[in-house]
């Protein structure tokens, strides 16, 4: 009886207004969308920046964003930014162990590939691993930096200065990624160690107000 009802949501998961997602109806669909808008963009630099996870399938690459169960207003707010893009609403991912065992653990959703991601993998990209490359410095916005603060940005233990999580590049990167960020909005970013193996970003509480700004 399980087996049936898992291949039955199978089979719904796949279906959207009546139409199979492979459906000549969902492709000219998928083909009369213009370009992103530059708030998306900015947004989608952003949260690459941070989490989200930019990949190729096919021809087109496509983005998956996901965010711990404490951020559900979270992805659901950038579900309704990019919900053109998108065939299914955020899922729910649930722990398998421990004393939250069966409840939720992240909230999880993608975009179909399309070719309007092209760019972000221009961007990000290099032989399908993501890094960091001075060109980023162009395309960093004030709602880049905050939606990548929204994304993996917390205060430090002391209370008095932010870190961005950047424990995912290299030092080099961390390094270059700071520069753009002090640059680019006039802040005093460093790059300070972590865990002796990694490096973060801190954004002093000095910069407060013009972070805030």
């Amino acid at each position: 009886m399980n087996n049936n009802n898992n291949n039955n949501n199978k089979v719904n998961n796949m279906i959207k207004d009546g139409h199979h997602l492979n459906s000549k109806y969902w492709q000219n669909f998928k083909n009369s969308l213009g370009p992103l808008t530059p708030k998306l963009n900015n947004i989608l630099v952003g949260m690459i920046l941070g989490d989200a996870h930019l990949a190729h399938k096919d021809r087109f690459p496509f983005i998956k964003f996901e965010q711990g169960y404490l951020q559900k207003d979270f992805i659901f707010h950038l579900y309704e930014e990019f919900k053109d893009y998108v065939f299914t609403e955020p899922q729910t991912r649930f722990e398998l162990y421990g004393v939250r065992k069966g409840l939720p653990k992240s909230y999880y959703f993608k975009t179909f590939s399309h070719s309007v991601f092209k760019p972000m993998t221009n961007l990000f990209l290099k032989d399908n691993v993501k890094v960091i490359k001075p060109a980023l410095k162009d395309h960093l916005s004030d709602i880049g930096l905050a939606y990548w603060i929204m994304c993996d940005g917390s205060l430090d233990k002391n209370l008095k200065s932010m870190i961005l999580h950047t424990q995912s590049y290299s030092r080099e990167e961390n390094f270059l990624l700071a520069s753009m960020i002090n640059d680019k909005f006039g802040l005093n970013t460093t790059v300070i160690p972590h865990k002796k193996k990694y490096f973060v970003i801190s954004i002093p509480s000095s910069n407060y107000l013009t972070l805030r700004n």
